[in-house]
């Protein structure tokens, strides 16, 4: 049983940022759609509200005869009731990788994938090619404003445009016909051994697309030159498209959404898309949800702004893009690192990444895919110790309800506090 002769399909772990995404578009295209997760959130609100029919908890009654196929997040564990129940049944199940995979080989697939920049290199490029008339199917880890604060769009065109996450060699069940590389630096080490062998996804990713497919890259990146050298495929530069005579301005600022327009301006380009459409589509881009999102608050006078980054190098980058647009500013950062295993992995890197703000709260470290090695080899206080190695600005928050209460006495101090992560960091907003 595949997605396409599927009827009802069941989702575990169905409020997931990829999962809820492939469940609308399913259920937009006239599936029954089932589903279950654990914690209620906006995402699963949203799900009820477009109709589909799925409850908080996991329950073996959930799955029945009637189901043809089960889709589950990769969060799920084996021993899921849900799980069991469908393979109890002899039902099909399949993880949210291949069920996207699968959908890939029914559109003309436009993939992004790289270290940085996917969500919102997908968001610019979905905004643009629907500006040109070209109604694409969307999924993309992100909510995006003009999509009604979704994170997919449905359309009726034969294109899909979608995020291509790395993790696990996920991306590797798709099947793009253009793929575009935003960049590759050393991340997922809790998975991958090293740099070469996160390269290597990349270049068994690069062989997936067809001779007549294409493959975008900034030609003077030396690592996406090294995983596309052996494509089948033509590879397509920035510099061969001349994107350099176009006049990209997103409103959200940064070196890094320069490059994110970049890419996808030469994406559209491909598309045959005019360049006024893509320059003012461009301009007009506000960002996405937790990408240097503003956030109002009553009561308090300095700017919040809430971002995703957990990498060294998207904390660095994020962090002066702030500063020059804020040259005097006094900014306070508030970051939750993602994991242990990466927190140790890339301690060095993140002590030297807070160069540009005025202080720096670590509240905790988020738990997420790490054993209780990983747990044992780092802590809050390492990480703090390493940032005043460069900086002599961190402090340990001692958990988010602490930090929150810091910034309630505190907030007068700083004209710009800015949270980060990619945890459960934006709970702090609620603790106000």
């Amino acid at each position: 049983m595949n997605i396409k002769d599927a009827k009802n399909i069941h989702f575990i772990g169905i409020g997931g940022i990829g999962t809820s995404s492939i469940a609308q578009i399913l259920h937009h295209k006239g599936k029954r759609i089932t589903g279950s997760d654990t914690t209620p959130s906006a995402l699963t609100k949203s799900l009820k509200l477009s109709g589909i029919k799925m409850k908080i908890g996991h329950n073996e009654k959930a799955i029945t005869p009637k189901t043809d196929l089960v889709i589950h997040s990769p969060a799920i564990p084996q021993s899921n009731v849900e799980l069991k129940q469908a393979k109890k049944l002899k039902i099909p199940t399949i993880s949210y990788s291949k069920a996207l995979g699968e959908l890939t080989k029914d559109y003309f697939t436009i993939a992004v994938a790289g270290t940085h920049g996917k969500s919102t290199t997908t968001a610019m490029i979905s905004l643009i090619a629907e500006k040109a008339g070209l109604d694409p199917s969307v999924v993309v880890g992100t909510k995006i404003r003009q999509f009604k604060n979704r994170n997919f769009r449905t359309g009726k065109s034969k294109y899909l445009i979608i995020e291509a996450c790395e993790y696990k060699k996920t991306f590797l069940h798709i099947y793009p016909d253009i793929l575009v590389l935003t960049n590759i630096e050393a991340d997922h080490l809790d998975y991958y051994k090293d740099l070469a062998d996160y390269k290597n996804a990349f270049k068994d990713l690069v062989k997936k697309v067809p001779k007549e497919g294409k493959i975008i890259i900034d030609e003077k990146d030396k690592h996406l030159k090294d995983v596309t050298k052996n494509a089948k495929c033509r590879i397509t530069t920035w510099k061969e498209l001349k994107i350099n005579e176009l006049k990209l301005v997103p409103r959200v600022p940064g070196k890094f959404n320069i490059e994110n327009a970049t890419n996808a301006a030469a994406t559209c380009k491909i598309l045959k898309i005019d360049d006024k459409t893509i320059e003012k589509t461009i301009a007009a881009f506000t960002g996405t949800w937790r990408r240097l999102e503003i956030k109002r608050k009553k009561g308090y006078k300095c700017t919040f702004i809430d971002d995703y980054a957990h990498h060294p190098t998207e904390i660095e980058l994020t962090l002066t893009a702030i500063r020059e647009q804020n040259p005097e500013a006094k900014i306070l950062c508030v970051y939750q690192p993602h994991q242990y295993s990466r927190t140790h992995m890339l301690l060095k890197e993140f002590g030297r990444s807070f160069y540009d703000v005025d202080k720096v709260i670590i509240p905790n470290i988020y738990k997420v895919r790490d054993s209780q090695e990983d747990i044992a080899k780092v802590s809050t206080n390492d990480l703090v110790a390493e940032i005043n190695k460069y900086h002599h600005k961190a402090k340990n928050g001692h958990g988010l309800k602490k930090t929150a209460d810091y910034i309630k006495k505190n907030h007068q101090k700083f004209d710009i506090i800015i949270t980060m992560g990619a945890g459960d960091i934006n709970d702090i907003y609620k603790m106000f």
